[in-house]
């Protein structure tokens, strides 16, 4: 199960579970009871036939589930509201997961989303003439209206791909504060996050980031022999997701690259294994206003960061392999400063 998003106000879960049947949207309690649950997708007026790509709570409570060219929303039984279209130009169809739908409202208005196309976690490449291509498709409800910025040549790590890796560079991570209309915004390869303005549709600030351990970003000129891999399993560092809490704080989880020798053991005890799911490889970075105030973090042990949660808290599903349970065991972290 994958928790994606929480309110507050009604203590509220919202997360998917992947079954036989299908993905089954969730909501549950704080106390861990189911409040209601359905698979959305499929053929029925209720349904999207098409893969839901993100999902997460309105202000009022209700549920926004995002596919590729649909916007739809639920109430918290999981029956549908409305949905209305929209166009995109990347058309990005996510199968197996679902990340958290970005949105934000104008000023001045009340109703109108406005909200990202491409899904966070995704690759938003498309040939064309990638010096000028944009990383980020915002669309305007309301007006009808999209809107691109971030071109990929803001960053810095552009001048040191090699061209036929420019792919690698269009792999977006991000986040969006509702409340300040900014949007936090690095790739699966960087050392920084780009933090841009998107009422006046411009950069803002850039925040160095300091990893502990990412070798390839050292490198003055990245090429396709510099990225580790195991075949077509990767076996380098990357920059996974973004979360944001209170006061301007970021949060970047990370994970770090794994030696041959050590995968070759891991897949040896375990076909399936892969390092980006084991949570001693990650790694989290705080982030406070343009500056990092921690260095790498460990999770808990046996912990999956979920979601951020008010009052600088993070929710982390935890899963110990060693022993079958038939309850998910989840826990809440709060950061505090050291000595405090």
């Amino acid at each position: 199960m994958e928790i994606v998003d929480y309110f507050p106000k009604d203590g509220l879960y919202l997360g998917y579970i992947n079954s036989i049947e299908g993905k089954r949207i969730v909501l549950i309690n704080e106390e861990g009871d189911f409040i209601s649950n359905k698979i959305l997708e499929g053929d029925g007026p209720n349904k999207s036939s098409a893969p839901f790509n993100a999902m997460s709570f309105a202000e009022d409570g209700t549920i926004y589930l995002q596919s590729f060219s649909f916007i739809y929303r639920y109430d918290q039984n999981l029956n549908l509201l409305d949905k209305f279209s929209y166009p995109s130009s990347t058309s990005i169809r996510i199968f197996g997961r679902m990340e958290f739908f970005s949105y934000f409202k104008l000023p001045g208005s009340n109703s109108n989303i406005s909200f990202i196309t491409n899904p966070s976690d995704t690759n938003s490449f498309r040939p064309g003439n990638d010096s000028e291509t944009e990383l980020i498709e915002v669309f305007q409800k309301g007006t009808e209206e999209s809107f691109k910025l971030a071109p990929v040549t803001d960053r810095i790590m552009y001048s040191r791909f090699d061209k036929s890796l420019l792919a690698d560079l269009f792999f977006i991570i991000y986040k969006l504060d509702p409340k300040s209309r900014k949007l936090y915004l690095t790739t699966k390869t960087d050392s920084e996050i780009l933090v841009y303005d998107l009422i006046n549709k411009s950069l803002d600030s850039r925040i160095e980031i300091n990893h502990g351990e990412f070798p390839i970003l050292q490198k003055s000129k990245i090429s396709r022999n510099d990225f580790k891999t195991n075949g077509r399993i990767a076996l380098g560092a990357k920059n996974h997701k973004l979360f944001s809490l209170g006061g301007e704080k970021i949060v970047l989880d990370y994970i770090q690259e794994i030696p041959y020798g050590i995968y070759e053991q891991k897949i040896a005890e375990d076909p399936t294994y892969h390092h980006f799911q084991d949570p001693n490889y990650h790694r989290l970075i705080i982030f406070e206003g343009t500056t990092q105030v921690s260095g790498d973090i460990k999770l808990p042990v046996n912990g999956k960061l979920m979601t951020a949660l008010p009052e600088n808290r993070l929710l982390f599903q935890l899963i110990d392999p060693t022993i079958e349970e038939d309850f998910i065991r989840f826990g809440v972290y709060e950061l505090i400063k050291s000595g405090n």
